[in-house]
């Protein structure tokens, strides 16, 4: 399958907001099929079920991409990473392949205001058929599209969208399907990118605005031992994986084999963890320019393969406590 039609990003900015709707891609890497086998299918849904901070709404599983529709109650950002970790964990286990399935580089999520979430989820059904892999949604096998019509129950929470199809709800089948079947392409442009100039978002300017103060109100409540509580769970686990004591992990003396300890500290409290920056410029001592171009440095400097292994360290550390 091409992926031109979902790559024509512009330079926007990316929202990752609590309790929004978010229309959720993410491609394959290399283009490699990411289901070994039917029993794939269930396992990764089985997984996407298990994410407590999420609802979900829609999906279409293809082989080499997935098009997911969900009611975030967490940020994105704290939910999708692990998850796609622990489904690339289960490929390995059962194929005995090696490597990441997942492209990061290409995700993309775009925040659905709840007024347009029914046009979303026409367009995550209609993917099948604009791919020419059927002539009508309700033919293709991995859509959520089977569980509004009932003839399947893969954890999809359906009252959000049909309520939003009609108050009545004997009606609301029945208008599903009619809706889903119509010719009304109209979501089917904006939708990969959004149709806001600045934003990944499909809504309007003033949802957005405020939306975002909404979350910048919350997150000012949010006290500054939380993110403490973080950096030292961090740093524990970082510690247990590398065997290196604490002065090595900050900073304070360099090792031989790790002499950037500390920017590897900095990259799993932001990048996994999703700590502030500011934090760890304070426990560092340094300024927050300076941590930016290291973490960025770390990817370049160490394989995936063992920063993947530090992240998932990390998680398992972090379900433990």
């Amino acid at each position: 399958m091409s992926l031109n039609y979902f790559n024509s990003m512009d330079n926007k900015i990316n929202i990752d907001l609590p309790n929004q709707v978010y229309y959720i891609y993410i491609p394959s890497h290399a283009n490699q099929n990411m289901f070994s086998s039917v029993f794939a299918y269930d396992s990764l849904l089985e997984t996407l079920r298990q994410q407590t901070s999420i609802e979900i709404i829609g999906y279409c599983l293809l082989p080499t991409c997935l098009h997911l529709l969900v009611f975030s109650k967490d940020v994105p950002n704290n939910w999708i990473d692990p998850w796609l970790m622990q489904y690339n964990q289960w490929h390995q286990d059962t194929t005995g392949e090696s490597g990441y399935l997942f492209a990061d580089e290409k995700k993309r999520q775009v925040l659905i205001q709840p007024r347009y979430l029914i046009k979303a989820l026409k367009y995550v059904h209609d993917i099948p058929v604009k791919t020419k892999l059927c002539s009508r949604p309700d033919q293709y096998l991995y859509s959520s599209y089977h569980d509004y019509m009932c003839s399947q129950n893969t954890g999809v929470q359906t009252n959000r969208a049909l309520a939003a199809l009609s108050p009545h709800s004997g009606q609301r089948i029945r208008r599903f399907e009619d809706y889903m079947l119509s010719t009304d392409n109209n979501a089917n442009t904006a939708l990969p990118d959004g149709n806001s100039d600045f934003y990944f978002a499909y809504a309007e300017r003033a949802y957005i605005t405020k939306a975002m103060s909404l979350y910048a109100n919350g997150e000012s409540s949010q006290t500054e031992q939380q993110h403490l509580e973080l950096w030292q769970s961090c740093l524990a686990s970082l510690s247990e994986t590398t065997q290196l004591d604490t002065p090595t992990l900050l900073g304070i003396r360099r090792h031989h084999s790790l002499p950037d300890a500390h920017f590897l500290l900095v990259w799993l409290y932001i990048e996994v963890a999703k700590g502030p920056m500011y934090i760890a410029a304070k426990q560092l001592g340094l300024d927050e320019v300076t941590l930016k171009l290291n973490i960025n440095s770390i990817q370049l400097h160490h394989p995936e393969a063992y920063l993947r292994y530090i992240a998932n360290s990390w998680q398992s550390n972090s379900k433990v406590a």
